[in-house]
């Protein structure tokens, strides 16, 4: 009778055993399988952030762009507004009173008395003088126009000077070959480099220039 009992209650042990360790890896594998469940959404999480990185970096990009666009459109529509600053100058007023004040100072000359009269050499002296005082000017507001026009203006205005020059001085040779051999050969040539070039220089002024 001994033997049977033991036997029940070696039996009764071993299920007890195999019960316990049933029951103590369980939890292992749940633990593990909580893990891993934990581990993919912190990978899904990392996905989302680079892309919204890169979704950011994408509006920034556009961002910039479109302002730079919104930049430009605006340098744009100012220059097509405000086509004075390519051809004109400042400096109208300025520039009219300094040939206004040139005549003043040729007429203050003691020469100018006598040229009046008609006396030859002071007739030549006045006239030479009054060419190259208006002579200087006008090269002073073409080199200024030359600086601030625009090219495409400046080498309309080249052209046109060009041509002007060779007219001033076939005009001055035709009245100086009206007196040919006198003593008032010089003086034609003078009086008519002087007018041409005193007209020349109100001219541009008027014309390139604004106030």
């Amino acid at each position: 009778m001994k033997k049977p009992k033991m036997f029940i209650v070696a039996a009764l042990l071993t299920l007890l055993f195999v019960f316990m360790s049933a029951c103590s890896d369980s939890p292992e594998e749940d633990a593990s399988n909580q893990t891993e469940s934990e581990t993919i959404p912190a990978s899904t999480d990392g996905s989302s952030t680079e892309s919204t990185v890169e979704s950011d970096n994408n509006k920034e990009n556009q961002s910039d762009e479109s302002s730079m666009d919104d930049s430009n459109s605006q340098e744009e529509s100012s220059q097509e507004e405000d086509p004075t600053s390519e051809t004109k100058v400042a400096g109208k007023t300025e520039y009219l009173n300094k040939l206004d004040n040139i005549q003043k100072e040729l007429d203050a000359m003691p020469d100018k008395k006598d040229s009046d009269k008609g006396v030859t050499n002071a007739m030549k002296n006045y006239y030479g003088v009054s060419y190259e005082k208006y002579d200087d000017a006008l090269n002073e507001i073409y080199s200024l126009l030359k600086k601030e026009l625009s090219p495409e203006v400046m080498k309309e205005l080249k052209a046109e000077q060009v041509k002007w020059i060779e007219q001033k001085e076939a005009k001055a040779e035709k009245e100086r070959l009206k007196y040919e051999g006198g003593t008032f050969e010089n003086v034609a040539w003078y009086i008519s480099l002087y007018e041409s070039t005193k007209d020349r220089c109100y001219e541009l002024v008027n014309e390139y220039m604004t106030e």
